[in-house]
């Protein structure tokens, strides 16, 4: 079990040398975090996370000419898909005929920079309602500290990756038998999370409320509110290898 809990309720609220030697996991709930979860259970060879477009291109570039596996530009600005990519940040598109055996390069507003700010943490984990109890198992059998990093949007603080901190927060709780340190952000997101879905219509229609919620329906993008509120649906873990700078399936048991 972990010796403590910790939630940076925005990346820039901690400074990346307080990661180091942490377990990390990276919240972008609508939609990154997603929508890695989803392509890598749809058999995605890997998700290799970018902070920029150019960036992305360029590495696109480089593993079109020496890979053997088919390679996608995936991500979003604005909501929206880039001019060029072949996917959007929307996890409906991340199905096992468009992605497996592929490898995405992924670059998207919020989720790929909250990673880069963790990238001192001993171990990056993705995290989301899809594989949440995934998420929560593993954390329960490691030592040391967990930071849960919210991504937030543009800078701000968002309800949907808070409410996910509070559901990771709270199943560790549940299994540490209320025996567990939580610094007072960690208190207040379970807190919020025990609220929130206890009340009328439950985790989506407070992931609907909140600000990613908000920015999501006004883009037409309402569906995927829905798919990224559905706990547990997947098994898959997530987790970044700093050799090779490519999220993959967790190997850890």
């Amino acid at each position: 079990m972990p010796d403590e809990i910790r939630t940076c309720l925005l990346p820039v609220f901690s400074q990346p040398e307080d990661f180091s030697g942490s377990t990390a996991v990276i919240l972008d709930i609508l939609r990154a975090s997603s929508t890695i979860t989803t392509a890598l259970h749809s058999g995605a060879a890997a998700v290799i996370p970018c902070q920029e477009i150019e960036e992305a291109q360029e590495i696109a570039g480089k593993l079109i000419e020496t890979s053997d596996s088919g390679v996608l530009l995936g991500g979003e600005r604005m909501g929206v898909m880039i001019e060029g990519f072949d996917l959007d940040n929307s996890p409906a598109r991340y199905s096992a005929d468009v992605v497996s055996g592929k490898q995405i390069v992924f670059t998207t507003s919020n989720g790929t920079r909250a990673l880069k700010r963790a990238i001192q943490a001993s171990r990056i984990l993705i995290g989301s309602f899809l594989n949440l109890s995934a998420v929560v198992k593993e954390l329960s059998q490691r030592a040391g500290v967990v930071y849960l990093v919210c991504a937030g949007t543009d800078g701000a603080i968002t309800g949907e990756d808070c409410l996910c901190a509070g559901a990771i927060a709270a199943g560790l709780q549940e299994i540490a038998g209320g025996n567990l340190t939580l610094d007072d952000a960690s208190r207040m997101v379970v807190d919020y999370y025990q609220t929130q879905v206890s009340g009328p219509g439950g985790l989506l229609t407070a992931m609907r409320a909140s600000q990613g919620g908000r920015n999501l329906i006004q883009r037409g993008f309402e569906e995927d509110i829905r798919l990224c509120s559905e706990c547990d649906r997947y098994s898959a873990l997530p987790e970044y290898c700093h050799e090779s700078g490519k999220i993959m399936l967790s190997s850890a048991g």
